[in-house]
């Protein structure tokens, strides 16, 4: 990789360091946003599964994309207590989803790096148990493919002891990057996420058939598969003649918080 002419290591590390200290100071005052967005059965609109993100507009700083910060939080040592928040938060709000959604999930995005700490499962489990030890099964564990990265046996490990409990796993972002058929047998997993670039790419014939395939797998053993970004009606109308089931994009559902989520999701047909 060629870097820009324009290229300023130090004012990178400096930026890091400034957006490593104004994400410190948000998690200790609750300075971050959670927003939800749907996982939809594309046949019938019902909500699946609500997706948790984590959002922030900062005082100094002003909006901060999560792409950098999970970034810093990563490289910087924050990355565990970003997650313990998200999760602290998908808890808080599961009684309120449930009433309105009695059978859905509430998904956590969980880097490499937490699930690589050989206590990553007794710290979620006794975190799930100060609340209500029930709102296990309504949890879902979404896995980047960062998690090829570190120590796999303890990432099974731990994910396989918090299935026990009755959460679910889903490989995110399936696809690209580490995350292949190659590796999909080395970590339990309930759902495939297939990634979006290839809804942008479904005039590709032979995107139609990887994602016929997919559907295929998927339901040959028993796993729920996913796609996300579908933006237009015409992407839903191809996919749902494929065969896809379940759905997550603008299209469907933005990101929006819990009190503005509608019952069921409406969208505009082709």
């Amino acid at each position: 990789m060629t870097l820009s002419a324009d290229f300023d290591p130090t004012r990178a590390e400096s930026r890091q360091l400034r957006v490593a200290h104004r994400l410190a100071h948000a998690l200790a005052h609750q300075g971050l946003q959670v927003v939800y967005q749907p996982e939809v059965d594309l046949q019938t609109r019902q909500l699946v599964s609500l997706e948790a993100l984590c959002r922030w507009h900062d005082d100094e700083l002003g909006p901060v994309a999560p792409d950098e910060f999970i970034a810093v939080a990563e490289a910087r040592g924050l990355i565990v207590p970003l997650g313990e928040y998200m999760l602290g938060q998908a808890l808080a709000d599961l009684p309120e989803v449930l009433r309105r959604w009695p059978q859905a999930r509430v998904a956590v995005n969980v880097s490499g790096v937490e699930l690589a700490r050989p206590d990553f499962a007794v710290r979620t489990a006794a975190a799930i148990r100060s609340v209500n030890p029930a709102l296990a099964a309504h949890l879902e564990l979404e896995v980047t493919e960062s998690v090829f990265h570190h120590n796999v046996p303890v990432v099974r490990q731990n994910l396989l002891a918090l299935r026990e409990l009755g959460m679910t796993v889903a490989i995110d972002d399936f696809g690209t990057g580490q995350s292949s058929l190659a590796r999909l047998h080395t970590l339990p997993f309930d759902k495939i996420k297939f990634d979006r670039s290839f809804v942008q790419a479904l005039e590709d014939p032979m995107v139609q058939a990887i994602v016929k395939a997919m559907v295929e797998l998927a339901r040959n053993f028993s796993r729920t598969l996913v796609v996300e970004g579908i933006e237009t009606p015409a992407q839903l109308a191809q996919l749902v003649a494929l065969g896809c089931r379940v759905g997550q994009g603008y299209l469907l559902c933005r990101p929006c918080a819990l009190d503005d989520l509608p019952a069921r999701p409406h969208w505009p047909t082709a």
